[in-house]
């Protein structure tokens, strides 16, 4: 380093690092990666190498009095096996919050209504992601997003009772022209009481060509200490008159403190002609400990004639699109370290 750049970072080190210590800061990070055999039912059968949903970040907040901290979050999908992405891809914002009143922000992050898949999400990011139905463009309309330019509001609890409501005014670009038609809204009711946990949400997009909007009912329940299961539906419409209802159950049952056994089984219903599809999914998870946990997994999609999709197209970086009318299937050895 010449003594131009080492007299840069000693000055830029003398700046941020009071204002550092004055706030309660974390850097934090998720290195999700797997190795997977995939298979489309036609021509694809091939050994891939996947970064599922990678990142780091960091978050901090400061209480400047009573009811009035200010939080913030830079995050930045890391994509291990490629050559990586642009800066602050991920969940991305600043705001206020107090326990009394709740909080309010602004930035880029996930919606009311993609968070509210969570009580009956058991293979988030892996093979078998529910979102390789749910976001599905052609048959549902795109959902699941992290839209730009947003505010959102969240209540405090209320009883284990939360709202959450986001708006955003442009989810593509950065600014908003005449012609911009781009606008989200997007809204959730939130439940958690001990061993039951609930999110009821609807979400309605301005794209300036279908328009669709969608609502959708998730809910989660811990039968007994080693048993959990959850049950999703979803139904979306678009101003072209397509319609589509997604609904499904799955559970997680712990075979050993440190073993689980995870499934689900979802299906879409749609609208389109011979587009409807069914995707299953089984794995074995190992926690070494909360951070740290290998899994293997194994899913498919049987498609109708229309329809075209697979069980790995969702929050993963390797994976070719499928083919119409053929069973997609996958298997998958994955490790996630939580830092």
């Amino acid at each position: 380093m010449n003594r131009k750049h080492l007299l840069t970072s000693l000055i830029a080190a003398g700046l941020v690092v009071p204002a550092l210590a004055t706030a309660d800061w974390t850097l934090y990070g998720r290195a999700h990666l797997s190795a997977d055999v995939l298979d489309d039912g036609a021509d694809y059968n091939e050994f891939n190498v996947s970064s599922n949903s990678s990142r780091l970040g960091f978050r901090g907040e400061r209480e400047f009095r009573e009811q009035l901290i200010a939080v913030f979050q830079i995050e930045q999908q890391i994509d291990f096996d490629t050559e990586g992405t642009e800066f602050a891809t991920r969940d991305t914002f600043a705001g206020l919050k107090g326990s009394d009143w709740g909080m309010l922000r602004i930035g880029k992050f996930d919606t009311p209504f993609k968070r509210a898949r969570g009580p009956a999400n058991f293979f988030g990011d892996q093979v078998g992601d529910m979102r390789n139905l749910t976001r599905s463009a052609d048959q549902t309309g795109r959902f699941d997003e992290r839209f730009r330019n947003s505010i959102h509001y969240q209540t405090p609890s209320f009883g284990g009772l939360t709202w959450n409501i986001q708006y955003s005014n442009e989810t593509s670009g950065a600014t908003t022209g005449d012609g911009a038609d781009n606008k989200a809204y997007s809204t959730s009711l939130n439940l958690s009481m001990g061993d039951l946990t609930g999110a009821l949400a609807y979400e309605k997009q301005e794209d300036g060509d279908v328009n669709p909007d969608a609502w959708r009912l998730a809910v989660g329940y811990r039968i007994t200490p080693a048993l959990r299961m959850g049950a999703f539906y979803q139904n979306s419409e678009t101003t072209n008159g397509d319609d589509a209802d997604i609904y499904g159950l799955g559970g997680q049952f712990r075979l050993t403190p440190s073993m689980y056994l995870n499934g689900h089984v979802f299906h879409l219903d749609s609208d389109l002609a011979d587009a409807d599809a069914t995707m299953y999914a089984l794995g074995l998870e190992y926690r070494l400990d909360s951070d740290l946990r290998f899994y293997g997994n194994i899913a498919t999609v049987s498609n109708d004639d229309n329809s075209a999709l697979t069980p790995w197209s969702a929050a993963r970086t390797s994976g070719p699109g499928g083919t119409a009318g053929e069973n997609a299937s996958a298997f998958s050895i994955g490790m996630r370290y939580d830092f």
